[in-house]
């Protein structure tokens, strides 16, 4: 019997080391994205809004392509709109924002990343907004750079703190600028507290890609 134990634990051990070889020999791409949608209620000009939304992506994103689409009709929706995913695989796949008021898209060049892709829609219904915002990058896991891709990303930041500090900068932007009532309506993956509602720090400059 202790023979049987021990062959097992001997057994497992192989495999855990053979694991661990194999990550670190092996690189392999991984699509990571993000979803937030926030709800606003505000009784600032939709004008103002916009506004508001430009100066809060700019605070981290310098280039994005910034849009204002005439709406088809002047009456408001009794329910917000969505953005649409496109049917891409990957990072690719970012989403339309037909219907929306304000857009803005972006691809920066993000250290530890490859492919960034940001687009976030505004959209007007009767009784507030809606901000539908997307992030989808691919990024590189395991090989034989793995630990010194770690120690860069704790010194320089990662991909995953840029985006998610471009997305609360936005929406914390439209809320204490046009004094805005916001609320998390969806977010994946999960975001921890309420970062939206804390103030922004005197003097912080944008974050660097």
């Amino acid at each position: 019997m202790k023979r049987v134990i021990m062959a097992a634990v001997v057994g497992a051990a192989l495999a855990g080391c053979g694991t661990a070889a194999g990550d670190l020999f092996t690189a392999r791409d991984r699509t990571v994205e993000y979803v937030r949608v926030f709800d606003i209620k505000t009784e600032a000009p939709p004008p103002a809004v916009a506004r508001a939304a430009s100066e809060g992506i700019s605070r981290n994103i310098q280039n994005a392509t910034l849009a204002t689409p005439l709406p088809e009709s002047e009456d408001r929706l009794d329910q917000p709109g969505r953005f649409k995913m496109a049917d891409a695989p990957g990072a690719a796949r970012g989403p339309s924002c037909e219907g929306a008021s304000w857009t803005a898209q972006a691809r920066p060049d993000v250290r530890g990343s490859q492919d960034v892709h940001i687009v976030a829609c505004l959209y007007p219904y009767k009784t507030g907004y809606h901000l539908d915002m997307y992030a989808g990058f691919t990024k590189k896991e395991g090989g034989w750079l793995a630990w010194p891709r770690r120690a860069t990303g704790y010194v320089m930041g990662t991909p995953e703190k840029f985006v998610e500090k471009t997305m609360i900068d936005l929406v914390r932007t439209i809320r204490e600028t046009t004094g805005a009532q916001v609320a998390l309506v969806e977010a994946k993956p999960e975001l921890a507290g309420a970062p939206w509602l804390e103030p922004s720090r005197p003097g912080a400059q944008a974050s660097k890609p």
